[in-house]
């Protein structure tokens, strides 16, 4: 006796649900647990990238830093050398202006002395002077030009000795007082607006 046949229908396996399906099944809880999650996951990866940025930036920044302050140290080091050149320095500068100040000593010395001594030649340039004025010898003189007013004297030698006054202005014609070849002591008495005349009496000398 046969067995009856019994048909058998082919298995169907299931579709598996895709994403759409899961998201319109799931809760709205479940959507914005997932939602969360998903954004929790972006802001991790967008601060990584951030925090990566943001580190780079500060090693650049510390090299500039860096290299600033090794530029200031050297400038320091710098500042430090020549401040101690310039210390090294003062006090020959210190020995110049010692000897500067010396010389400009002697030098005011030397022109203190030369002023001294051009006073010196001035006076006696003077005193000259007021010899050859007071001091007559042979010659025609005229008072208070190339000689003094006042009593000179002198003495007489030898009986040539001639002297005359003439008032000033009249060419000798206008004799005030003469004398001649008188010996010893003579005096004469002169004034302003007179000339004077002497031959072969000595050297008349001022007296008064």
């Amino acid at each position: 006796m046969t067995a009856p046949t019994t048909a058998h229908e082919p298995a169907v396996t299931p579709n598996k649900p895709g994403f759409k399906s899961i998201w319109g099944l799931s809760s709205p809880r479940v959507r914005f647990a997932a939602v969360a999650v998903a954004l929790v996951a972006l802001l991790g990866v967008v601060g990584t990238i951030v925090g990566v940025s943001i580190a780079a930036q500060n090693a650049a920044n510390w090299e500039v830093l860096r290299d600033r302050s090794a530029e200031q140290a050297a400038t320091i080091s710098q500042l430090e050398a020549e401040r101690d050149r310039a210390v090294e320095n003062l006090v020959p500068q210190t020995e110049l202006t010692e000897r500067e100040q010396s010389a400009a000593a002697a030098e005011k010395s030397v022109v203190d002395r030369e002023a001294a001594v051009k006073a010196r030649e001035d006076a006696i340039a003077a005193k000259e002077q007021f010899v050859q004025k007071t001091s007559l010898g042979d010659g025609t003189y005229t008072v208070g030009v190339s000689m003094e007013p006042g009593t000179y004297r002198t003495e007489s030698t030898g009986t040539r000795c001639y002297w005359a006054i003439y008032t000033s202005g009249t060419n000798y014609d206008d004799i005030v007082q003469n004398d001649a070849g008188s010996t010893g002591v003579l005096t004469v008495t002169v004034g302003g607006g007179q000339d004077f005349r002497t031959q072969r009496c000595g050297t008349w000398t001022k007296v008064g």
